[in-house]
């Protein structure tokens, strides 16, 4: 494994309260979360391993046809490795609706 310092596998952040992030963003605080690409930078910082120099790409968002939540996907190019970030709005859908980072795979 060329990267054994980045996690990936299904997120989940410890404590990390989706309704009080939205109402937080809500107020204005922490605006970085209407942005998938800044979420997975500042989350991939914080607690995935990521570097603030790494290359982060927005590749995709789409809704989901079966939840109807929104999704996008952001590449980051880590040292020699490749990652796609998923993330997805679980609160408010749309310009509005804070990014949460979902999953990480290796590619």
């Amino acid at each position: 494994m060329p990267c054994p310092e980045v996690v990936t596998g299904h997120v989940a952040i410890p404590g990390e309260d989706f309704e009080r992030i939205q109402r937080s963003v809500d107020r204005g605080q922490n605006m970085w979360r209407l942005s998938p690409v800044r979420t997975a930078q500042e989350v991939g910082i914080v607690h995935l391993g990521l570097r603030m120099n790494d290359v982060y790409t927005f590749v995709e968002q789409y809704r989901d046809a079966d939840s109807g939540l929104m999704h996008a996907v952001v590449r980051v190019k880590h040292r020699n490795c490749t990652y796609l970030v998923n993330l997805y709005q679980p609160q408010k859908q749309g310009p509005g609706g804070i990014w949460v980072v979902e999953s990480v795979t290796e590619i």
